[in-house]
């Protein structure tokens, strides 16, 4: 699988522990980026989003002006080095429960990966059905559509398989996704096989 630092974003945008949400947002807007680094005495001490700003600041309703970007980042940083594969990445984001990773090379804040990347890299990769597996990137965090997602796949891998196929006659048998991983590996399906691991590692 390709590398994070072939799809991450390597233009940095950050901003300043002391600023404002209001001033965050405008910076985004700028930048035309979802995310800002937040620096504190030139260090990397986290990330705001623009889902940051929904969630903790409009939807609550505070003001904006009066905000500060430190009372609403995500912080310590989740970092990966920008050598490991993709997969890393998405794995990382879904234990942690995040949109955006920070990428790093010799330990240095180089890129952001965010889902909508991750989202794209497979739109290019993969075919039919498994691209509509990846089509909406909001699947691969929230646990209730991912589950439906992967049920979903697996219908319709089964429908395009047939029982002349040992994947397709496992799916259809209901044996364990284990079992059905090491099947489409078998037969060459790696990248459905993929999800299916995705789908083990991170019940």
């Amino acid at each position: 699988m390709d590398k994070i630092q072939s799809y991450m974003n390597n233009k940095l945008s950050i901003i300043s522990s002391e600023a404002s949400a209001e001033e965050a947002a405008n910076k985004m807007l700028e930048d035309l980026v979802h995310s800002l680094i937040v620096v504190e005495d030139d260090k990397h001490i986290g990330i705001v989003t623009d889902v940051d700003m929904t969630r903790k600041v409009v939807a609550p309703g505070l003001d904006p002006k009066e905000t500060k970007v430190t009372s609403i980042m995500e912080s310590p940083l989740i970092t990966l080095d920008a050598s490991l594969p993709m997969d890393e990445a998405l794995l990382s984001m879904r234990r942690h429960h995040i949109r955006h990773i920070v990428a790093t090379v010799d330990g240095q804040v180089t890129g952001v990966l965010s889902i909508h990347d991750f989202a794209h890299y497979h739109s290019l990769n993969i075919t039919d059905p498994v691209s509509e597996f990846w089509s909406n990137s909001e699947v691969l965090l929230d646990e209730h559509t991912f589950k439906y997602a992967v049920d979903k796949l697996l219908s319709s891998i089964a429908d395009k398989l047939g029982d002349s196929s040992k994947t397709g006659k496992a799916i259809k048998d209901k044996e364990p996704l284990p079992t059905i991983s090491q099947y489409a590996i078998d037969e060459g399906l790696n990248d459905f096989s993929y999800i299916l691991r995705l789908a083990t590692e991170t019940e």
